[in-house]
């Protein structure tokens, strides 16, 4: 294979999004009788992005070796599951794997190597591994994920638990897509902010409201189909679905407004106590001449 297509298959597979897609490709595809099939498609595919960045000489990662053991031992399990252990299953298998790649993930924060890292090196020059930022945004990026599979395991664990609405599209669907799109958002947009925020002194500070909207505008676009969906499947109120695609248009527009209202730069805290010593500098040797 030729180095331009590995460094296509390299830039494919080094992301940690691609290797959270076996979980939640089980998150989409659970249910009563489909536990079997879906563990077993989300294992297969697990092996393939393994053998993918085998295949690119990439470094194996955590998240798909872990894929790969879960599902397959979930698919063994629920293949020669009795009936009332099929059922628990097919109810709860979801919420097991979310709350699996969460403790993954929170291990690898405690052991103090981020499964980010994995990702992240494999994109940036050695020297740059040890240093504070390089560190700090993995832990952070890492952390986002953490929370975010806790919570998705959660509002499942709700949906099917306490409502005892396992085919609930809010707490099987919305949600959970909703706080996956906003990961990768934060994934993608967090290191050039963290970046902007170790300028020097001299530089504009870095616009945390902008970074907000960049955040927000995934979500608000993602509101239209949710309106949609909502107007069509119904059990929420047609009016409910008309509100979020209203909403989601207006603030679709709102937001691609502001990002292309030029900001005015704000100069960071240290800036003009620096500009002061520079001026104070300046006239002293003026005053010597």
């Amino acid at each position: 294979m030729s180095d331009a297509r590995k460094a296509r298959l390299r830039a494919v597979v080094d992301q940690p999004s691609v290797g959270f897609a076996p979980w939640i490709l089980l998150s989409v595809l659970d249910g009563a009788g489909r536990v079997v099939l879906a563990s077993a498609l989300a294992c297969t595919l697990a092996v393939v992005i393994c053998a993918t960045g085998a295949i690119a000489e990439t470094s194996p990662k955590l998240l798909d070796l872990a894929a790969i053991v879960f599902f397959a031992g979930l698919t063994v399990v629920a293949a020669v599951s009795g009936h009332a252990a099929s059922h628990w299953l097919g109810l709860w298998s979801a919420e097991l794997s979310n709350a699996a790649i969460a403790v993954i993930a929170g291990l690898s924060i405690a052991l103090r190597s981020p499964f980010t890292l994995q990702y992240a090196r494999e994109m940036t020059d050695r020297e740059d591994w040890e240093t504070p930022l390089f560190v700090r945004i993995n832990y952070v990026i890492a952390a986002v994920w953490t929370v975010v599979f806790l919570l998705i395991a959660i509002v499942g664990y709700i949906g099917d638990g306490p409502l005892h609405q396992p085919d609930n599209i809010w707490t099987n669907w919305i949600i959970q897509i909703a706080l996956v799109i906003l990961a990768l958002k934060f994934t993608r947009s967090y290191p050039d902010h963290a970046t902007a925020e170790t300028q020097s002194p001299t530089d504009p500070a870095p616009d945390r409201t902008r970074h907000a909207r960049e955040l927000l505008r995934p979500l608000a676009a993602y509101l239209v189909p949710v309106g949609i969906l909502v107007m069509v499947v119904g059990g929420s109120g047609w009016w409910i679905g008309a509100a979020l695609l209203v909403l989601g248009i207006l603030t679709t527009r709102a937001l691609r407004r502001a990002a292309n209202t030029p900001d005015t730069p704000q100069p960071s805290p240290g800036a003009p106590a620096l500009r002061e010593a520079q001026s104070a500098g300046v006239a002293s040797v003026e005053g010597n001449h």
